[in-house]
C-alpha cells in the first residue's frame, strides 16, 4: 500500500518492523493501534522522554538528527514530527536517503515545509488511518478514530464557546500560539482561539495585545515537563487585568504533548475543555 505525506508518495509492501519515532510521545499513538512494539528507536531525547516502559532506545538527542544516526538504526519506517527531520538539509537524512536504505518516512500533522498545516483535527484522524493501513490494522485505526471523535464531541460539549488566548511566556516576552494543533485543539473543545487568524504557529507579540484581546481564558504553553506552574503564574502575572484572569481560567499546557501529535491532540483537546468548563 502506499500513503503520500508532503508530496512524496511511500510504498510499504509489509507492515514496517522497526520505527524510529521523530518525537517520543507519538509512541502513545502507535500503542492506540496495537503496534508500539515496532518502536526500536527515538530522536529528541534532549528535548521529551519516553512514555514509561518503553525499551526503545535513543538514536539521537537531538530534534533534526544527523543522518548517520538515522541510517545507522536502520528504520523501516522514520515516523516524524515535521518535515524538517527528513528533509536532508543540516545534515538531517532526506526521503531518498530513507528510500535507499529500505527504510520510509511519515510526517504527521501536515507539518510540510512547503505548506502550513492543517488546523483541524482531520489531520489527527487522517494519520491514524493512514498509520493503521501501514502497519495492517485498518479496522482498529477506525475504531480508535471512532473512539477520539466521539470523545471530542463530549470535550466540546462541556460548555458555551469560549474565546481562548493560547500563549507562552518566555524570558519577558510573550508570543501567540496559533494554526495547526493549537487552533485545532481550542475548536475541537469547542472554542475559539483568539488570534487564529495571525496565519502562523508562533509569534512573537505584546502583552497588549492579549489584554485587548479580553479572552475569556488563556492556555499558557510551557516547554519544560515541570514548568506548568510557572507557566501558569507567568501568565497571570502578565495578563492580570483579563477577564480570563479574573475568572480564575488560566492553564496550562505542554508542548511536549502537543509536539506528539495523534492520540495526543485530543487528550488535550479534552484537557483545555476540562480546564475553561469544568
Amino acid at each position: 500500500m502506499s500513503v503520500t505525506r508532503c508530496g512524496h508518495e511511500q510504498t510499504f509492501t509489509a507492515p514496517p518492523e522497526r520505527v524510529v519515532l521523530g518525537w517520543p510521545t507519538t509512541q502513545r499513538t502507535l500503542a492506540a493501534l496495537g503496534v508500539a512494539d515496532r518502536v526500536t528507536g527515538y530522536v529528541s531525547g534532549a528535548l521529551a522522554s519516553m512514555p514509561a516502559g518503553s525499551t526503545a532506545q535513543e538514536v539521537s538527542p537531538d530534534f533534526k538528527p544527523a543522518k548517520e544516526a538515522v541510517l545507522a538504526a536502520r528504520p523501516g519506517l522514520f515516523l516524524a514530527n515535521d518535515e524538517n527531520q527528513i528533509s536532508g538539509a543540516e545534515g538531517t537524512a532526506s526521503w531518498a536517503d530513507l528510500d535507499a536504505a529500505g527504510g520510509r518516512g511519515f510526517v504527521l500533522g501536515g507539518y510540510c515545509l512547503d505548506a502550513p498545516a492543517p488546523d483541524t483535527l482531520d489531520a489527527v484522524y487522517a494519520d491514524i488511518r493512514d498509520l493503521g493501513a501501514v502497519f495492517g490494522v485498518r479496522d482498529r485505526a477506525d475504531q480508535v478514530v471512532t473512539d477520539l471523535q466521539r470523545r471530542v464531541a463530549a470535550a466540546a460539549a462541556k460548555g458555551g464557546a469560549a474565546r481562548v488566548a493560547v500563549v507562552q511566556v518566555y524570558d519577558g516576552k510573550v508570543y501567540a500560539l496559533a494554526g495547526s494543533y493549537y487552533n485545532a485543539i481550542v475548536a475541537g473543545a469547542g472554542m475559539t482561539n483568539v488570534f487564529a487568524g495571525l496565519g502562523q504557529n508562533f509569534a512573537e507579540i505584546s502583552a497588549e495585545q492579549v489584554l485587548t484581546s479580553t479572552p475569556d481564558a488563556i492556555i499558557a504553553v510551557h516547554d519544560d515537563p515541570a514548568g506548568a506552574d510557572a507557566a501558569v503564574a507567568a501568565a497571570r502575572e502578565a495578563f492580570a487585568s483579563t477577564p480570563a484572569v479574573a475568572a480564575g481560567k488560566v492553564s496550562a499546557m505542554s508542548s511536549v504533548d502537543i509536539s506528539g501529535g495523534g492520540v495526543n491532540i485530543v487528550d488535550l483537546v479534552e484537557q483545555a475543555a476540562t480546564a475553561v468548563h469544568g
